[in-house]
């Protein structure tokens, strides 16, 4: 009996040219509610503040204030049910359709955008917040949690931009203090597409990919979760510079290196090792740098 494949030969070509795809009903809607009050549970505990997994993604953290834009790293490390879905189970199949069978988890992110005042998100390709030592084979498939539309914040693309080089990047207001980066080299944001989505729908985008998200003028919050899957990269240094990684630290940098100190370091890098890979040597190899470079970031 044949497997079957969760794209289509047509959606994968797709992808291959545009760099990104929009898919429905790839969570289930009881695991869409799972995943939503798990998340917003973490987010109401500010789980992980104290280890610099929770932070404000657009502004100083100030915890006497309520975050202007909250998110969350790894939310797996705080409620290890989220890998225990079939919504896992088919975005790791996905993942490994696009990027071959050595594909793995990287990495989550959860962001809740509040309404009606909720911030746009850059202009960016993901790649730039990466080493430029490496050459990287990675996606991200960001899930909506309730209705994604233009007026919160739905993803927006640039078809074609995964076949470019990472464009020039900077810290917004050039204060490197802040999480996000932001494209200012020259683009046609003309022909930005945007990508609505119904709950349980999906947008995988390659990790070149130019994409942003506008403001949530809406009453309500948005929340989105991210799933990052690469195989290991491969290490060729010298062949670029990302000045704009330079120099950059966060708030949530300084905690974690604090609770590093009172103990964490430990738990962090276990955290970070893949087990279930560790048979592979390009893994072991990989598991290894990737632990490293999260917990100590550049």
């Amino acid at each position: 009996m044949e497997e079957t494949s969760l794209l289509s030969e047509a959606e994968t070509a797709r992808y291959r040219e545009q760099g990104y795809l929009a898919l429905k009903d790839m969570c289930p809607q009881d695991e869409v509610g799972y995943i939503r009050r798990t998340l917003m549970d973490l987010f109401t505990n500010k789980t992980g503040y104290n280890e610099g997994a929770q932070y404000d993604f657009v502004s100083r953290d100030d915890p006497s204030k309520p975050a202007k834009f909250p998110s969350l790293h790894d939310p797996r490390h705080y409620a290890p049910g989220l890998l225990k879905t079939t919504y896992h189970e088919r975005t790791l199949e996905l993942a490994r359709q696009l990027l071959g069978e050595d594909a793995a988890l990287y990495g989550e992110h959860a962001l809740l955008k509040p309404g009606p005042n909720g911030p746009e998100t850059p202009w960016h390709q993901d790649e730039a917040f990466r080493s430029p030592d490496f050459v990287y084979n990675e996606l991200s498939i960001w899930l909506a949690l309730q209705p994604a539309t233009t007026e919160n914040g739905c993803m927006q693309f640039i078809p074609g931009s995964n076949k470019w080089e990472v464009l020039e990047h900077r810290s917004p207001g050039g204060d490197k203090s802040l999480h996000p980066l932001e494209c200012c080299g020259d683009f046609p944001r003309e022909q930005a597409v945007p990508e609505p989505l119904a709950p349980g729908g999906i947008t995988v985008h390659d990790a070149r990919t130019l994409h942003f998200t506008g403001p949530n003028t809406s009453q309500a919050p948005r929340l989105a979760y991210i799933l990052i899957y690469n195989t290991p990269p491969v290490y060729k240094p010298g062949r670029r510079e990302f000045p704009w990684l330079e120099g950059r630290w966060t708030d949530s940098q300084t905690r974690k290196k604090q609770w590093h100190k009172r103990g964490g370091l430990a738990v962090d890098v276990m955290r970070r090792l893949p087990a279930a890979r560790l048979t592979s040597p390009r893994w072991v190899a990989w598991a290894t740098i990737r632990a490293v470079s999260k917990v100590w970031p550049r």
